[in-house]
């Protein structure tokens, strides 16, 4: 029975490729031509000729993951050296067809994996495939030449997969550009790295990871390739997240909290202040919120404020946001938005909600907001421009309150 090989090649080979196909008839080789347009196309580990020419910048990497013949047009010895340090199997020049059908006889009838390949069943092997984190090891060309249990079970391959493989054929490109940037500053840098980024399960889902590597090197002092551990800490982000979150987040109402204004005012004070576009501060006060708690008690009291939050966050615009600052005060953080529109978008606040009807504990309820007006000024210090906005909204209660006032 004879074998059929499969042979990819580049598309400026096609000439060659009907020459080179003519030696190999006379070996009654049995060979099905593909041509391809990126390596990308070609499986890992098997036979690729591709013209100098038609070698895009993607495809250099991953010249080590296939058996390359790169094939130029003026073969030296310094160009074939070029090329075979870049990861590619042999060079010749394109009038070399009787050496480059030798060459692929050569690979087709004795090819077999070299022994930095084959999946070591050494006590080493055996030790790390105990360890329950992946764990993985690259060449200095960035292709897999060994891991463990644990990384198999995450890319969802067996090692037979994996190992003689670059990062490209086993994860997404998007995900695979990060990588291979990460593995390229680690090499050049030496040393040791560590980074967070984002890996795909066998299962399809995305996972926080943190990638730990150490570059190993050769007896003679080069970069052999690196060791990496991967450890999953998307768990642990989300808490953290989750803790942030809650501590910039008012635990009653569900509104950011002050400490959230506080970071939140100083990033777009400095917006503005770089883009030139205008930043407000509308101040709200609930009237006679203290006849609500003796009326109604601290829950009454509690569910009013609720009630006024889910009110204010659907009136709210785009570049609006919401915050408690205290008892029954509150601000919104107004971007893009000059005092003018501040001060009508505050009247309409306060008439909308003098008019809405809310119910505590069966009862209807009408609530009256007092408020204050403010454009920041990016001449005047942050603290006088909330005394400033302090102060409107005293004229406004003082007065009355269920009114607006601008700050002067």
């Amino acid at each position: 029975m004879v074998n059929t090989f499969q042979i990819y090649f580049s598309p400026n080979l096609a000439l060659c490729k009907s020459q080179i196909e003519a030696w190999l008839s006379d070996y009654s080789m049995k060979v099905e031509w593909r041509c391809i347009d990126s390596i990308e196309e070609c499986p890992a580990s098997e036979i690729v000729l591709v013209a100098e020419g038609d070698l895009s910048t993607k495809d250099r990497r991953l010249l080590a993951a296939r058996r390359s013949l790169v094939v130029v047009e003026r073969w030296s010895l310094d160009a074939s050296v070029k090329w075979i340090k870049m990861g590619a199997t042999n060079c010749f020049d394109s009038a070399s067809t009787a050496h480059i059908a030798s060459w692929l006889f050569s690979e087709c009838t004795h090819f077999t994996r070299s022994e930095s390949e084959k999946v070591d069943n050494s006590m080493l092997q055996i030790v790390i495939d105990t360890i329950p984190v992946p764990i993985f090891y690259k060449d200095h060309l960035h292709i897999y030449r060994g891991c463990n249990d644990a990384f198999c079970d995450f890319l969802g391959y067996p090692k037979e997969r994996i190992v003689g493989c670059s990062v490209y054929d086993i994860a997404p490109k998007h995900l695979a550009d990060i990588y291979y940037s990460a593995d390229c500053e680690l090499l050049a840098q030496g040393g040791t790295q560590q980074y967070e980024a984002e890996a795909r399960y066998a299962n399809g889902t995305i996972h926080e990871i943190e990638f730990n590597k150490a570059v190993f090197l050769r007896p003679d002092g080069l970069p052999g390739g690196q060791v990496g551990v991967m450890l999953d800490i998307t768990e642990r982000n989300q808490l953290m997240r989750e803790l942030e979150k809650s501590s910039q987040t008012d635990q009653l109402t569900g509104a950011a909290n002050r400490r959230s204004f506080d970071q939140m005012i100083h990033e777009e004070w400095k917006n503005s202040k770089e883009s030139g576009k205008p930043l407000s501060l509308i101040s709200l006060d609930l009237d006679h919120f203290k006849k609500i708690n003796d009326q109604y008690g601290h829950s009454g009291g509690d569910t009013a404020l609720k009630l006024i939050v889910n009110w204010l966050d659907d009136h709210l615009e785009e570049g609006d946001s919401l915050y408690r600052i205290g008892g029954e005060e509150f601000y919104i953080l107004m971007t893009d938005t000059d005092l003018k529109k501040a001060l009508v978008k505050a009247e309409s606040l306060r008439e909308g909600l003098a008019q809405h009807a809310f119910t505590i504990q069966n009862h209807e309820v009408n609530m009256t907001l007092s408020i204050g007006v403010v454009q920041l000024d990016m001449d005047v210090i942050l603290d006088k421009i909330l005394e400033l906005i302090d102060r409107a909204l005293y004229e406004a209660k003082n007065n009355g309150r269920n009114q607006v006032r601008a700050a002067t």
